[in-house]
Protein backbone atom coordinates (compact mmCIF):
# COMPACT_ATOMS: atom_id res chain seq x y z
CA UNK A 1 0.00 0.00 0.00
CA UNK A 2 2.50 2.34 1.34
CA UNK A 3 4.12 1.64 -2.82
CA UNK A 4 1.41 2.35 -4.19
CA UNK A 5 0.65 5.53 -2.45
CA UNK A 6 4.47 6.94 -3.71
CA UNK A 7 3.71 5.69 -6.92
CA UNK A 8 0.42 7.61 -7.09
CA UNK A 9 2.21 10.90 -5.60
CA UNK A 10 4.97 10.32 -8.44
CA UNK A 11 2.69 10.08 -11.46
CA UNK A 12 0.29 13.01 -10.32
CA UNK A 13 4.21 15.40 -10.20
CA UNK A 14 5.19 14.25 -13.20
CA UNK A 15 2.11 15.10 -15.20
CA UNK A 16 1.44 18.60 -12.84
CA UNK A 17 5.60 19.10 -14.34
CA UNK A 18 4.38 17.94 -17.93
CA UNK A 19 1.35 20.52 -17.44
CA UNK A 20 3.42 23.64 -16.43
CA UNK A 21 4.49 25.93 -19.30
CA UNK A 22 8.08 28.27 -18.79
CA UNK A 23 7.69 31.12 -20.92
CA UNK A 24 10.82 32.46 -23.02
CA UNK A 25 11.86 36.02 -21.18
CA UNK A 26 10.91 38.48 -24.27
CA UNK A 27 13.40 41.19 -25.46
CA UNK A 28 12.50 44.53 -24.80
CA UNK A 29 13.92 47.62 -26.19
CA UNK A 30 13.01 51.07 -25.35
CA UNK A 31 13.76 53.94 -27.16
CA UNK A 32 13.07 57.53 -25.48
CA UNK A 33 12.71 60.51 -27.62
CA UNK A 34 12.19 64.09 -26.73
CA UNK A 35 11.77 66.75 -29.10
CA UNK A 36 11.23 66.12 -33.15
CA UNK A 37 11.09 68.57 -35.58
CA UNK A 38 12.22 69.37 -39.43
CA UNK A 39 14.23 72.66 -38.48
CA UNK A 40 17.76 70.68 -38.88
CA UNK A 41 19.59 73.48 -36.84
CA UNK A 42 17.91 72.09 -33.65
CA UNK A 43 19.03 68.33 -34.02
CA UNK A 44 21.28 66.84 -31.98
CA UNK A 45 21.68 64.40 -28.53
CA UNK A 46 17.66 65.21 -27.60
CA UNK A 47 16.40 66.26 -30.94
CA UNK A 48 15.87 64.18 -34.30
CA UNK A 49 13.98 64.39 -37.35
CA UNK A 50 10.52 63.06 -38.36
CA UNK A 51 12.15 60.90 -41.23
CA UNK A 52 14.56 59.47 -38.18
CA UNK A 53 11.50 58.89 -36.43
CA UNK A 54 9.78 57.03 -39.39
CA UNK A 55 13.02 54.87 -40.37
CA UNK A 56 13.06 53.94 -36.96
CA UNK A 57 9.54 52.49 -36.98
CA UNK A 58 10.31 50.62 -40.05
CA UNK A 59 13.62 49.41 -39.09
CA UNK A 60 12.35 47.77 -35.94
CA UNK A 61 9.61 46.55 -37.56
CA UNK A 62 11.63 44.85 -40.33
CA UNK A 63 13.77 43.10 -37.69
CA UNK A 64 10.27 41.48 -35.84
CA UNK A 65 9.92 43.89 -32.97
CA UNK A 66 6.49 44.52 -32.03
CA UNK A 67 5.89 48.32 -31.26
CA UNK A 68 2.86 48.45 -27.93
CA UNK A 69 2.64 50.79 -25.22
CA UNK A 70 4.12 51.03 -21.93
CA UNK A 71 1.07 49.61 -19.62
CA UNK A 72 0.47 47.12 -22.26
CA UNK A 73 3.47 45.30 -21.35
CA UNK A 74 3.08 45.95 -18.28
CA UNK A 75 -0.20 43.95 -17.84
CA UNK A 76 0.50 41.28 -20.86
CA UNK A 77 -0.13 37.58 -20.02
CA UNK A 78 3.57 36.63 -20.61
CA UNK A 79 1.84 33.83 -22.66
CA UNK A 80 1.05 36.25 -25.06
CA UNK A 81 4.86 37.84 -24.83
CA UNK A 82 6.95 34.24 -25.12
CA UNK A 83 10.01 34.92 -26.56
CA UNK A 84 9.02 37.77 -28.75
CA UNK A 85 10.76 41.35 -29.66
CA UNK A 86 9.17 44.02 -27.81
CA UNK A 87 9.67 47.59 -29.15
CA UNK A 88 8.32 50.80 -26.80
CA UNK A 89 8.62 53.99 -28.07
CA UNK A 90 8.86 56.65 -25.31
CA UNK A 91 8.70 60.25 -25.76
CA UNK A 92 9.18 63.11 -23.16
CA UNK A 93 8.03 66.30 -21.82
CA UNK A 94 4.72 66.80 -24.66
CA UNK A 95 6.43 69.22 -26.67
CA UNK A 96 3.80 71.02 -29.39
CA UNK A 97 5.81 69.67 -32.52
CA UNK A 98 4.71 65.68 -31.39
CA UNK A 99 1.46 66.47 -32.64
CA UNK A 100 2.28 68.01 -36.42
CA UNK A 101 5.48 65.94 -36.61
CA UNK A 102 4.96 62.42 -34.49
CA UNK A 103 1.39 61.73 -34.00
CA UNK A 104 0.98 61.52 -38.38
CA UNK A 105 3.50 59.09 -38.35
CA UNK A 106 2.19 56.82 -35.63
CA UNK A 107 -1.40 56.67 -37.54
CA UNK A 108 0.17 56.51 -40.75
CA UNK A 109 2.45 53.56 -39.85
CA UNK A 110 -0.15 51.83 -36.89
CA UNK A 111 2.56 52.35 -34.62
CA UNK A 112 2.09 52.43 -30.68
CA UNK A 113 3.91 54.67 -28.31
CA UNK A 114 4.28 56.09 -24.79
CA UNK A 115 4.21 59.80 -24.08
CA UNK A 116 5.25 61.26 -20.52
CA UNK A 117 3.33 64.58 -19.59
CA UNK A 118 4.91 67.09 -17.33
CA UNK A 119 1.48 68.83 -15.75
CA UNK A 120 3.23 72.03 -15.57
CA UNK A 121 4.08 72.15 -19.56
CA UNK A 122 0.54 71.88 -20.55
CA UNK A 123 -0.43 74.55 -22.94
CA UNK A 124 2.68 76.79 -22.28
CA UNK A 125 4.77 78.02 -25.16
CA UNK A 126 6.00 75.31 -26.97
CA UNK A 127 4.05 72.48 -25.65
CA UNK A 128 0.95 70.68 -25.56
CA UNK A 129 -2.60 71.67 -24.65
CA UNK A 130 -5.31 69.86 -23.39
CA UNK A 131 -7.25 69.50 -26.66
CA UNK A 132 -4.21 67.52 -28.30
CA UNK A 133 -3.42 65.65 -25.42
CA UNK A 134 -7.04 64.60 -25.21
CA UNK A 135 -7.34 63.80 -28.93
CA UNK A 136 -4.36 61.93 -28.55
CA UNK A 137 -4.91 59.96 -25.95
CA UNK A 138 -7.94 58.54 -27.28
CA UNK A 139 -6.62 58.30 -31.12
CA UNK A 140 -5.83 54.21 -29.51
CA UNK A 141 -2.35 54.43 -30.40
CA UNK A 142 -0.84 56.23 -27.70
CA UNK A 143 -0.64 55.70 -23.88
CA UNK A 144 -0.22 58.96 -21.70
CA UNK A 145 2.15 58.33 -18.86
CA UNK A 146 3.11 60.43 -15.96
CA UNK A 147 6.56 62.25 -16.04
CA UNK A 148 5.98 64.49 -12.57
CA UNK A 149 4.22 68.05 -12.01
CA UNK A 150 6.36 70.70 -10.45
CA UNK A 151 9.24 68.56 -9.01
CA UNK A 152 10.72 68.42 -13.05
CA UNK A 153 11.40 71.75 -12.57
CA UNK A 154 13.55 70.92 -9.48
CA UNK A 155 17.83 70.51 -10.22
CA UNK A 156 18.65 66.71 -9.72
CA UNK A 157 20.54 67.54 -6.74
CA UNK A 158 17.87 69.08 -4.82
CA UNK A 159 15.18 66.32 -5.72
CA UNK A 160 18.06 63.45 -4.58
CA UNK A 161 18.07 65.13 -1.16
CA UNK A 162 14.11 64.70 -1.32
CA UNK A 163 14.65 61.28 -2.11
CA UNK A 164 17.56 60.50 0.73
CA UNK A 165 15.72 62.08 3.04
CA UNK A 166 12.28 60.00 2.32
CA UNK A 167 10.29 62.76 1.69
CA UNK A 168 8.09 60.53 -0.31
CA UNK A 169 4.69 61.62 0.91
CA UNK A 170 5.45 64.99 -0.93
CA UNK A 171 6.93 63.55 -4.13
CA UNK A 172 3.94 61.01 -4.17
CA UNK A 173 1.52 64.09 -3.77
CA UNK A 174 3.21 65.63 -6.65
CA UNK A 175 2.93 62.54 -8.83
CA UNK A 176 -0.85 61.75 -8.32
CA UNK A 177 -1.46 65.39 -8.72
CA UNK A 178 -0.05 64.78 -11.94
CA UNK A 179 -2.01 61.54 -12.75
CA UNK A 180 -5.35 63.28 -12.10
CA UNK A 181 -4.74 66.37 -13.85
CA UNK A 182 -3.81 64.03 -17.15
CA UNK A 183 -6.77 61.57 -16.17
CA UNK A 184 -9.14 64.73 -16.19
CA UNK A 185 -8.11 65.83 -19.34
CA UNK A 186 -7.62 62.50 -21.55
CA UNK A 187 -10.26 60.75 -19.17
CA UNK A 188 -7.59 57.90 -19.13
CA UNK A 189 -6.18 56.08 -16.06
CA UNK A 190 -2.30 57.03 -16.09
CA UNK A 191 -0.38 53.76 -15.24
CA UNK A 192 3.20 53.97 -16.02
CA UNK A 193 5.87 56.96 -15.70
CA UNK A 194 8.98 58.47 -16.67
CA UNK A 195 11.24 59.92 -13.48
CA UNK A 196 12.60 63.09 -14.18
CA UNK A 197 16.35 63.20 -14.93
CA UNK A 198 15.70 59.09 -15.33
CA UNK A 199 16.25 58.78 -11.50
CA UNK A 200 14.59 57.46 -8.73
CA UNK A 201 16.10 55.47 -5.98
CA UNK A 202 14.67 51.85 -5.46
CA UNK A 203 12.48 52.52 -2.11
CA UNK A 204 10.88 55.78 -3.80
CA UNK A 205 9.70 53.63 -6.97
CA UNK A 206 8.75 50.79 -5.16
CA UNK A 207 6.48 53.36 -2.95
CA UNK A 208 5.06 55.16 -5.65
CA UNK A 209 4.17 51.95 -7.66
CA UNK A 210 2.18 50.33 -4.25
CA UNK A 211 0.90 53.58 -2.80
CA UNK A 212 -0.39 54.95 -6.26
CA UNK A 213 -0.83 52.01 -8.22
CA UNK A 214 2.18 52.65 -11.27
CA UNK A 215 2.51 49.60 -13.21
CA UNK A 216 5.92 50.59 -14.85
CA UNK A 217 8.37 53.35 -14.19
CA UNK A 218 11.09 54.25 -16.44
CA UNK A 219 14.64 55.68 -15.98
CA UNK A 220 17.21 57.27 -18.73
CA UNK A 221 20.21 54.47 -18.15
CA UNK A 222 21.03 53.40 -21.15
CA UNK A 223 20.43 49.49 -21.57
CA UNK A 224 17.77 46.82 -22.81
CA UNK A 225 15.42 44.57 -20.92
CA UNK A 226 15.17 40.82 -20.82
CA UNK A 227 11.57 41.11 -19.72
CA UNK A 228 9.55 37.99 -17.50
CA UNK A 229 6.46 40.07 -16.03
CA UNK A 230 8.42 41.68 -13.45
CA UNK A 231 8.26 45.33 -13.47
CA UNK A 232 9.06 46.74 -9.95
CA UNK A 233 12.28 47.97 -11.55
CA UNK A 234 12.97 50.82 -13.73
CA UNK A 235 13.03 50.23 -17.28
CA UNK A 236 16.51 50.87 -19.08
CA UNK A 237 15.94 52.92 -21.94
CA UNK A 238 18.10 54.20 -25.26
CA UNK A 239 18.25 57.83 -26.04
CA UNK A 240 18.07 58.79 -29.58
CA UNK A 241 20.48 61.01 -30.39
CA UNK A 242 20.73 62.26 -34.05
CA UNK A 243 23.74 61.13 -35.57
CA UNK A 244 23.12 57.24 -35.18
CA UNK A 245 21.37 55.49 -36.94
CA UNK A 246 18.52 52.63 -37.23
CA UNK A 247 21.05 50.27 -37.67
CA UNK A 248 23.61 51.54 -35.63
CA UNK A 249 20.97 51.23 -32.67
CA UNK A 250 19.37 48.04 -33.14
CA UNK A 251 22.80 46.27 -33.65
CA UNK A 252 24.30 47.94 -30.04
CA UNK A 253 21.11 46.88 -28.24
CA UNK A 254 20.65 43.66 -29.53
CA UNK A 255 24.53 43.05 -28.57
CA UNK A 256 23.63 44.10 -25.26
CA UNK A 257 21.22 40.78 -25.18
CA UNK A 258 24.15 38.80 -26.49
CA UNK A 259 26.07 39.59 -23.54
Amino acid sequence: MYLMKRAIAFIVCALMMLNTVVYADCRVITLMYHNVTTDASRWDDWCVSPEQLEEDINYFKEHGYIPITASELATEDMENLDGRKILLLTFDDGYVGWYNEVFPILERTGTKATMFIVGSYIGRYGYLGEEQLNEIANSGLVEIGNHTNYIHQMPLEALKTMYENGRYDEIAEDIKGNGELIEKITGKEVTSIAWPYGYASEGLDKYVKSELGYKISFGTEYGVNVYNGDTSYLFNRINRRHIKTPYEILSSAEARFNR
